[in-house]
This record gives C-alpha cells, sequence and structure tokens, in this order.
C-alpha cells in the first residue's frame, strides 16, 4: 500500500523502481490496454436465445357472452303464475300452540286456566294429553319439531318429563280405540247372517 502511494504521489523512474514496483507497472499498463482493446472490438451480438424454464401458460378462453336479457311481458308472468296457482295447491299453515289449546279446550269444554293449573279432574287432564300429543306433532319452530320444555312452558310450566308421559299416554290410547274399533267392525260382520256362508243357515 505503501508502495502504491509513493507510486502514484511521486513517481520514480523505471531504473530507480525496484522489481514489485516494476511489476506493478507492468500488470497496470496490461490491463489498460486490454481494455482499449475491447473498446475498440466489441463482441458479436450472439443470436442463442434464453427461454424460461417453464413456459408461460396459455390464456384462459374468452368468457361467453351471457344472453341479451328480455323483460318478460305481464300476460306471460300472469299466465305462468295461474298456471302454477292450479297446478299447485296451497299449502295449509301450520297451526300455532296456542291455537291447538284453543281447540282442546273447547272440545272438552274447560277454561285454559285450568289446563294449564294443576287440577286433576277427568276431562282437564284428558285435554292436557291432547293437547301436548297435538303440539309436539303439529307445531314446528324454525322447521324442526317444538322440544318437550317449550310445550311444558305452553302448558303453564310444568316439567318436561310430565309432558312426555302425556304425550306417551295419549298415543296408547289412539292404539287401545283403534283396536277397539278393529273389534267392533269385526264383531258386526260375524253378527250379520247374510255375510255367513250359505245365508245364515
Amino acid at each position: 500500500m505503501m508502495l502504491y502511494r509513493q507510486l502514484r504521489l511521486a513517481p520514480v523512474r523505471a531504473a530507480d523502481a525496484s522489481p514489485s514496483q516494476q511489476r506493478l507497472a507492468e500488470e497496470r499498463r496490461a490491463r489498460e490496454a486490454r481494455i482499449r482493446r475491447a473498446a475498440q472490438h466489441p463482441l458479436p451480438a450472439s443470436d442463442l436465445i434464453v427461454r424460461p424454464y417453464r413456459a408461460a401458460r396459455p390464456a384462459p378462453p374468452a368468457p361467453e357472452p351471457w344472453p341479451p336479457y328480455r323483460e318478460p311481458a305481464p300476460w306471460d308472468t300472469l299466465e305462468l303464475s295461474a298456471r302454477y296457482l292450479v297446478a299447485m295447491p296451497a299449502l295449509p299453515r301450520p297451526l300455532t300452540a296456542r291455537e291447538i289449546i284453543d281447540e282442546v279446550v273447547a272440545r272438552h269444554g274447560v277454561d285454559r286456566a285450568e289446563l294449564a293449573g294443576s287440577s286433576r279432574r277427568a276431562p282437564v287432564t284428558a285435554a292436557r294429553r291432547e293437547a301436548s300429543w297435538r303440539i309436539r306433532h303439529e307445531v314446528l319452530v324454525n322447521g324442526r319439531q317444538i322440544s318437550l320444555p317449550e310445550i311444558a312452558r305452553h302448558l303453564g310450566g310444568r316439567d318436561h318429563t310430565t309432558v312426555l308421559y302425556n304425550i306417551r299416554r295419549y298415543e296408547a290410547e289412539l292404539a287401545s280405540k283403534a283396536l277397539s274399533g278393529k273389534v267392533a267392525d269385526f264383531s258386526a260382520s260375524k253378527a250379520r247372517p247374510d255375510q255367513m256362508p250359505g245365508g245364515g243357515r
């Protein structure tokens, strides 16, 4: 480093230069000569095409245009609506728990206060069983079957196990009525002489 500074600030004659200074001077002259030759004779342009490692993906196809929208005429809409209204019958509106309780109370001749109270009279308990069963199978809450605690709240805040007992008891009553009706029909058919073989002779 000191030699380079001495060479830059106070250059010495070639005869007085040391071997290392002479070698550095020769390398510098050779480097400058290479730079001048490169500037006078530039390299020819290469025809080598550099391709990427992965080819570019093809462009996605253009989406198909939407068909032009045509506003339906009023008579077309009315004709379509009338056709479907005639073909599809109107669905009945589902009943609410209050409506079912009103129907059951009117059928059994009891009051709503008695139904929601602690009365154990036979008409009241029968109305309570029927109301529990009908609410369970006919009332929907947000598209699902109503739960037992919700039925209990409609019937005076009873326990849900009491509601479950009333539902099972009413189902047993329906099954016994259906069985008794079949037995009565079978007995009546046996009692008719015209249905017996040989005309009842």
